[in-house]
């Protein structure tokens, strides 16, 4: 039996906002290590440092998301010193890390990477021998990180929801509307 689109779309569209509703919480349960990582990465941004955004492939569609939005225009509030690390250095997958952060160290007065995905890959080794970084890492709970289940399947809501919160309380930080701990 055939159901019409607009039925089908209502339905769906339900469906979707329960499965959210239903992992609403999911961000509260890890607020305190969320908290201490934003906070951290915040004052570093706000004291000068510059964010090198990194992903592993899979991943590579959410930086994108990031960069086009962080800075984008026609907005009324301060540019924030976040680049895309891939913008920087094309093919960046395809040089040495010394290498690499020779260059970065000569292109910036203090830089950390902010780095989602998994750690077996080379751009995930780069960032994880940075100090300050701003790290996310999938299905490995590593220290100072923020633990994700790359199973989950709400795992792309989830990083928009993790972006635009931080992304709030960046520029609540900056305006006076929040105080860091």
């Amino acid at each position: 039996m055939s159901i019409e689109i607009s039925e089908w779309m209502l339905k769906t569209i339900r469906e979707e906002n329960n499965k959210i509703a239903l992992n609403g919480d999911w961000l509260e349960i890890e607020r305190f290590q969320w908290v201490s990582l934003v906070s951290r990465t915040i004052s570093y941004v706000l004291n000068g440092g510059t964010l090198l955004l990194c992903t592993d492939e899979r991943f590579e569609w959410f930086g994108n998301y990031i960069a086009s939005n962080i800075n984008r225009p026609n907005i009324n509030r301060p540019l924030i010193p976040i680049f895309l690390l891939k913008n920087i250095i094309p093919n960046v997958y395809s040089h040495n890390n010394l290498l690499i952060y020779d260059m970065l160290a000569l292109s910036f007065k203090d830089y950390a990477f902010w780095y989602i995905g998994k750690t077996g890959n080379d751009i995930a080794k780069l960032a994880l021998n940075k100090d300050n970084g701003f790290l996310w890492i999938f299905d490995e709970s590593i220290q100072n990180t923020l633990h994700l289940n790359l199973a989950d399947k709400m795992i792309d809501y989830k990083l928009i929801q993790l972006y635009k919160v931080f992304e709030k309380a960046l520029f609540g930080v900056m305006m006076g509307d929040i105080v860091l701990e």
